[in-house]
């Protein structure tokens, strides 16, 4: 008995972010604000999961139809019919599932593009821009172009399900004719030979056909889910665009020098909610910041961040805003505010490495 060959084809994204502490001042406390080629490259090589639609992945190979010789009787000549038709159809789900990969490819495509687009604008709004900027708003059209695709790949999918559905109750009413067939006067032992092999092809035939009309409704639904969340994201970019940064009050950045964010340490006192203390190479704070940083702000939605460079009597204070520097950044692309965090440092006898203290008010 042959069986339906449904091959899958894995694709995945590979994603690769490096990074590391440098303890050079001029390298590190200019990236805080970053250039168009940063944004750039950092939207390229930084895909998160659900930056395109999970779409399915079935490659769809009709099974092979076995040739059989002429009876000469009636049934023999309706056998002929059965495989010619049966033929068809395969060849109409080969067809489909060309078209159903090529839109799927579409699909992930623009997604990327638009993400691409999407990931430059949030770079620019974390550091702050010009309100109404027009090539914000550019950016944003083009991104708003991305979504007609989608919606095109979308209505191009509805129609193919529809396609692949007619298609199926066609399978389904041959079945139901070879079955009828065996009951035909006049027919020789081979007859029914084959009859038994098409109904078990026919068969094969339909189970495959179902199984890619599933697949592609199941598409049709997630490239709708994504969007939506893509107009839903398009709104709140605009509003954004229009004051120049994140958020009602939120300062834009531009043209302020990093290194003037350093200030004298003040209005902090108590305990800090989390320490990152730099004693050894290759120090893994970033997931306890994370926990920390979504705590405050879950408790406290307007919650205000003081990072404390710490250095000790003997240390370096550059690589102690050095550390700070990259901790400042790190809050930003969890979405804290820029305006949100004050960076401060100071040094202390108590400590005997280079620290960073976080407090919030």
């Amino acid at each position: 008995m042959t069986k339906i060959t449904v091959k899958m084809f894995l694709s995945s994204l590979a994603i690769f972010a490096a990074s590391g502490c440098t303890y050079s001042s001029d390298a590190l406390f200019p990236s805080l604000f970053g250039t168009d080629a940063q944004e750039d490259m950092a939207v390229q090589e930084n895909v998160p999961e659900g930056a395109v639609p999970a779409l399915g992945s079935t490659n769809f190979e009709p099974v092979e139809i076995k040739e059989g010789s002429a009876t000469g009787t009636l049934v023999g000549q309706k056998v002929v019919t059965f495989r010619n038709e049966l033929s068809q159809l395969q060849t109409s789900i080969s067809n489909n599932n060309t078209q159903l990969q090529q839109i799927r490819a579409s699909v992930i495509n623009n997604a990327l593009q638009y993400h691409k687009v999407i990931g430059m604008i949030e770079a620019k709004l974390q550091v702050g821009t010009t309100p109404g900027n027009p090539q914000m708003f550019g950016m944003l059209q083009n991104a708003q172009n991305n979504i007609q695709v989608m919606n095109a790949n979308a209505n191009t999918l509805s129609q193919l399900a529809a396609k692949v559905s007619s298609d199926a109750a066609n399978t389904d009413y041959l079945v139901d004719s070879i079955r009828a067939a065996y009951a035909i006067s006049g027919a020789v032992d081979e007859d029914h030979r084959q009859l038994r092999i098409l109904e078990n092809e026919a068969n094969q035939t339909s189970i495959l056909m179902n199984s890619l009309l599933g697949e592609i409704n199941s598409d049709i639904l997630r490239q709708q889910q994504y969007i939506e969340t893509a107009k839903e994201n398009i709104v709140g970019l605009s509003e954004a665009i229009k004051t120049g940064s994140y958020g009602v009050n939120n300062v834009p950045l531009v043209g302020v020098d990093s290194q003037s964010r350093f200030g004298m340490q003040t209005g902090v006192s108590g305990k800090p909610l989390f320490v990152a203390k730099f004693n050894k190479p290759g120090v893994n704070y970033k997931e306890g910041l994370r926990q920390a940083v979504s705590s405050a702000v879950s408790k406290k939605p307007g919650v205000i961040f003081d990072v404390v460079a710490v250095s000790s009597a003997k240390g370096s204070p550059a690589i102690a805003k050095n550390n700070a520097t990259q901790i400042f950044q790190e809050m930003i692309d969890m979405g804290v505010g820029a305006d949100k965090i004050n960076l401060s440092a100071r040094t202390s006898g108590s400590v005997e490495t280079s620290e960073v203290q976080i407090f919030v008010r």
